[in-house]
């Protein structure tokens, strides 16, 4: 017969052990469900409604038609004005128009979303859509609210609306992707070309006036007789599709370190001033968090010259691409020297002709999603006038005066992940370099139809002179 102090024990034991056992369950519950948090899901939406106020024309049946690329460019901007002054606002994407039809006109769209398994609501997509489109501040449009459709459809049925609307761009990114790195290697918020998001192109107050502000043969260190924008290509000769830079051929090339490592590229301007990007900061503005490294090729780890200031264009907002620039105040003066010199500012009036050559340089990955290159990229580019850039299959509303597009819309040669705020310059008729962008962000890196946007320089001359007096 068992004793009562022995039983006791045994019970004991026994609890202890159920609770040890509810406990390793609870706990694995919880890391799923930790895990599960971060898993963020593309869900996508079909849908239309009547435009009332609207008449349809032949011209809207062809999607690559002026008129189509038109409308459909307003349609989308009212329907993100509707989501973005929504409850759905975090976790809604874009739209997108794939066909416009007769009655007054009806657009057909698709909705793009992206929501975390674990915040998933119960919130109407369609309530939301209708309420918000009796009410939106774009009152552009007179919709039938009786018409509005929204469907939620599979992946596969999404993309195929999407390419079948648009043949000549079957490798449509539904993201834009920063072109910036975490840390040392991979990326965005860009950013920001084929996924369901938006990628960065980067891994993120006094002073003299420096000659004459509007003429960029004249701009010179004050202490320093050089002139500014001696360099060019490499006889040596990835930015992908690129080739290896040599040492002094791009001597205005800075890499901006965050925590010793490898964020951002950024411009010499001046012995006090650099140009970036703004969305380089995103992680942090403390000027003790980043350090410049100048006159190398080769992509190095460690500490460089100290900052003094951080200015982010006052316009600029987190997340977006508009003012997507930044100047950077030295602590103490450059010395140049044969491999360390400014780049010219062009005149705030400079027309860059279209189809023009230019050239982007970098550390940047050498393939989308890849490692940070160990030596200077560069990589000659076309202007790409603004009318092709704006178009549906390119980047439609996002592009915007103060930015300009370079590259190829066949793809191939391309700005990435890691090049973020560096330059991209173009040859003047005085044999001086000029930087006429910054490199802000694009869908993926090299893709057809995604050519990099950048931040046009001569959109903000009068700004860098009135912040820094260059």
């Amino acid at each position: 017969m068992k004793s009562p102090g022995r039983t006791a024990v045994i019970a004991v034991v026994s609890i202890l052990i159920i609770l040890a056992i509810i406990a390793a369950v609870t706990a694995a519950v919880v890391i799923l469900t930790k895990h599960d948090s971060t898993n963020i899901n593309n869900v996508y939406y079909n849908g239309s409604f009547r435009i009332v106020n609207v008449n349809y024309t032949a011209q809207y049946s062809r999607s690559n038609s002026l008129e189509f690329q038109s409308l459909a460019a307003q349609i989308e901007e009212f329907v993100n004005e509707a989501f973005n002054n929504s409850e759905l606002k975090s976790q809604y994407n874009r739209s997108q128009v794939v066909s416009l039809s007769p009655g007054s006109v009806i657009p057909n769209f698709i909705l793009i979303f992206n929501i975390a398994d674990a915040v998933k609501t119960n919130i109407s997509v369609e309530k939301v859509l209708s309420a918000k489109l009796q009410n939106t501040s774009l009152a552009v449009f007179n919709i039938d609210n009786s018409s509005i459709r929204l469907t939620e459809i599979k992946v596969d049925l999404a993309l195929n609306l999407l390419y079948s609307a648009f043949p000549v761009s079957s490798n449509i990114t539904l993201s834009v992707t920063t072109k910036a790195p975490v840390q040392t290697s991979t990326a965005f918020p860009v950013s920001s070309h084929v996924t369901l998001s938006v990628t960065t192109k980067a891994p993120i107050q006094s002073s003299t006036a420096l000659g004459n502000s509007n003429t960029a043969s004249a701009q010179t260190n004050s202490g320093d007789k050089s002139a500014c924008g001696v360099g060019g290509p490499s006889a040596v000769s990835r930015i992908v599709g690129g080739t290896a830079a040599a040492l002094g051929s791009w001597p205005w090339q800075a890499s901006l370190h965050f925590n010793g490592n490898h964020k951002c590229g950024a411009s010499i301007i001046s012995n006090n001033w650099l140009v970036t990007a703004a969305h380089c900061f995103s992680s942090s503005k403390n000027v003790n968090s980043w350090t410049v490294v100048l006159g190398t090729v080769f992509l190095r780890t460690g500490s460089g010259l100290q900052l003094q200031n951080i200015i982010i264009h006052e316009n600029y907002t987190s997340g977006e691409y508009q003012n997507d620039i930044a100047l950077l105040q030295l602590s103490s003066p450059i010395s140049f020297t044969q491999y360390i010199q400014p780049v010219c500012l062009p005149d705030t009036l400079h027309i860059f002709a279209i189809n023009s050559s230019c050239y982007v340089t970098g550390w940047g990955a050498l393939t989308e999603g890849g490692i940070l290159s160990s030596s200077l990229q560069q990589a000659e580019l076309k202007i790409i006038n603004s009318t092709s850039c704006s178009s549906y299959q390119v980047y439609g509303y996002l592009m915007k005066p103060s930015m300009i597009c370079a590259g190829y819309l066949t793809g191939k040669i391309d700005s990435c992940q890691g090049d973020s705020g560096g330059p991209l310059v173009a040859l003047q008729s005085n044999n001086r370099w000029s930087l006429i962008g910054i490199v802000s962000f694009g869908y993926g890196c090299a893709l057809p139809m995604k050519p990099g946007v950048y931040t046009k320089v001569t959109y903000f001359r009068s700004w860098i002179t009135q912040m820094a007096g260059v």
